[in-house]
């Protein structure tokens, strides 16, 4: 009970930081609708004069994208530079005298601080759709409610298990010292493996092979084909469970490699 308050108190803290910034807070907005505009634009260029395009049509891409977006902010694996700073500058050292496991408090603060993002990102969402609706491009009967419920179960295990992926590159500073360059090569790969960057459906048959091995797809493409009924929730969820075990050894195998080699450093 008493590391659960702990956990609690922790993702309370993260939230009234990351909402203390006001200016960064209202810039995010922006940073959020301007690309996705983009995307809207250059897919309705795509699609003038066709019906369809690789048995997506107009409506259906953009509520691909709509879900894409508000999926790809949280799930994206990146290095947690709090993380890798703690780790690099020995600020490590305190957190490992306190009574919460550093892994689980520095999912706590992730969770915390997003929460906050997750409430910018629904409204921006929410606007951008009714916008899109309003010009045309999109009806409420594009939108399924029951669509929606599968998708919100599946959002909450491909963020849980983005976050695991992003534990698991800042730990690898343990070993590796300067994480930019792991940053730069996921930050490069995984926008076309997940399918935020393309539907996989629309890439090259070797690409696809690939993806089909890899664990990024359930954190975009099948979440997406989990609300439009095309992957079954239940099957979805097991695959993300084995991916989420697999993580979460993962990331204990790192911290524990690299708790070892801190310690024998000296921290």
């Amino acid at each position: 009970m008493r590391l659960l308050a702990i956990v609690r108190s922790t993702i309370a803290l993260s939230w009234r930081e990351a909402t203390a910034y006001r200016f960064n807070f209202v810039m995010s907005f922006l940073v959020i609708a301007v690309p996705f505009l983009l995307q809207v634009f250059l897919w309705v260029a795509v699609f003038s004069g066709r019906g369809q395009v690789a048995g997506y049509s107009l409506s259906g891409i953009i509520v691909y994208y709509v879900l894409a977006l508000f999926l790809y902010d949280f799930v994206h694996p990146a290095v947690l530079y709090d993380v890798s700073n703690d780790i690099k500058s020995g600020e490590l050292a305190a957190h490992l005298l306190r009574p919460l496991p550093y892994p689980l408090w520095a999912l706590a603060v992730r969770l915390g601080s997003q929460a906050v993002y997750l409430a910018v990102v629904t409204v921006v969402v929410g606007a951008g759709a009714a916008l899109l609706s309003w010009a045309g491009y999109l009806s409420v009967n594009d939108f399924s409610m029951a669509g929606l419920l599968r998708f919100a179960v599946m959002f909450l295990a491909a963020w849980l298990l983005g976050l695991l992926f992003s534990l698991a590159a800042s730990f690898a500073v343990f070993f590796t010292e300067d994480a930019t360059g792991l940053s730069k090569l996921v930050s490069f790969i995984f926008p076309l493996l997940s399918g935020s960057l393309i539907p996989l459906d629309m890439l090259p048959g070797w690409i696809k092979n690939v993806c089909h091995y890899l664990p990024f797809r359930w954190l975009v493409y099948e979440p997406i084909r989990v609300y439009s009924g095309q992957q079954p929730l239940a099957q979805a969820l097991l695959a993300t469970a084995g991916w989420l075990g697999l993580a979460v050894a993962l990331v204990w195998w790192l911290w524990r490699a690299g708790e070892a080699r801190f310690t024998a450093v000296g921290g």
